[in-house]
């Protein structure tokens, strides 16, 4: 067995042991047959020093969140496959309202809402400098049509879209970096694997089929923007303060509200079935925690630090006050739900 091999059957550990053992052979020898360059010098070298490329591994690791959550698998892993989905559309939800509730922002940099005082000087919009600036700018507004397709059924359009939000912004900023036009920092490159793991848990939601209800995901974006992100702007506009909740910040700070108001629901017996619901609200914060850890050492070399450090520790308290309960009950729910199915489904054709 050559290297290639071994580390291509390692990633394959991955998948499901039984769809592993239905087909895992002839994905190796797909595979291996793909990486035939018909020159036997370079055959043999990628046999020894190959790896399987970040597009191969990214579709082992999209079969193997959608194999392990599909429906048709064990209860637990079906609790699973509900707060997985559960949670990736309110992160995608996130995203979309404050993309859209940015228009008004830039609208008010660019001193086009007459209504609201003038910004900052510093603040007021400039033209950007580059393709690569326009482009980036552009690109966030994705979110939005991502999120539409998510609700209605088509991941995989879902999916593209959500690439066209990621890639720019990320070549925008190694360029940017690389030439020293911006410090180098932790904070873009933490939220843009934030944003590949959306990415890639979207292969949780089956194919051509919405998993929830349209109705109340689709009333949820207008309700976010009128309710969340244009009043947000607003007060920013007034009060500079705000300006210190960076993106890891509202995260944090609308996941412990969240939560509160879950667990609120949950202690009144307003909710019912709600273990998917507490597992969901459990992965953002663990996500809101994971990135706001990151990013804080991007906080030394401000001129606010101790301000902005101690706000950092606040939003993780109030996240861990809250989050902590809230995953302990939803565990010792989850250990009563049978963790073997009924009958083992049969595996599918490898896609």
């Amino acid at each position: 067995m050559s290297r290639l091999e071994e580390r291509y059957r390692l990633l394959l550990r991955l998948l499901p042991a039984a769809y592993r053992q239905e087909w895992e052979d002839d994905m190796v020898a797909a595979f291996l047959e793909s990486m035939d360059t018909g020159d036997p010098e370079t055959t043999a070298y990628l046999a020894d020093y190959g790896r399987p490329s970040l597009s191969e591994a990214a579709s082992i690791v999209a079969l193997a969140v959608r194999l392990r959550l599909r429906a048709d698998t064990s209860p637990r892993s079906r609790v699973w496959g509900h707060a997985v989905r559960l949670a990736t559309l309110m992160l995608l939800l996130t995203h979309a309202v404050m993309v859209t509730g940015s228009i008004a922002v830039t609208l008010w940099y660019a001193g086009k809402l007459a209504w609201l005082p003038a910004p900052a000087p510093e603040l007021t919009l400039s033209t950007p400098a580059s393709i690569w600036s326009t482009t980036w700018h552009l690109a966030g507004y994705a979110w939005l049509p991502a999120y539409l397709a998510l609700v209605l059924g088509y991941r995989r359009v879902a999916q593209a879209v959500a690439l066209i939000a990621i890639v720019p912004p990320a070549i925008t900023v190694a360029m940017a970096q690389a030439v020293g036009d911006v410090p180098l920092t932790v904070s873009p490159w933490a939220m843009r694997l934030v944003d590949v793991a959306l990415l890639l848990a979207m292969a949780a939601f089956p194919h051509g089929a919405a998993p929830v209800s349209r109705r109340p995901w689709l009333l949820a974006l207008p309700t976010g923007i009128f309710l969340v992100a244009l009043p947000l702007f607003s007060l920013q506009a007034v009060e500079p303060a705000l300006r210190l909740l960076d993106w890891p910040g509202l995260l944090c700070t609308a996941v412990a509200v969240a939560m509160a108001v879950h667990l609120t629901a949950r202690a009144t017996g307003r909710s019912t079935r709600t273990l998917p619901w507490s597992l969901a609200f459990t992965l953002l914060a663990a996500t809101a925690l994971v990135l706001r850890a990151a990013t804080l050492p991007d906080f030394l070399d401000q001129a606010e630090r101790t301000t902005l450090t101690t706000i950092a520790f606040v939003q993780v308290i109030a996240v861990l006050a809250v989050g902590v309960p809230l995953a302990v009950s939803a565990l010792r729910a989850l250990r009563n739900v049978p963790s073997a199915p009924a009958a083992t489904p049969k595996p599918t054709t490898p896609s």
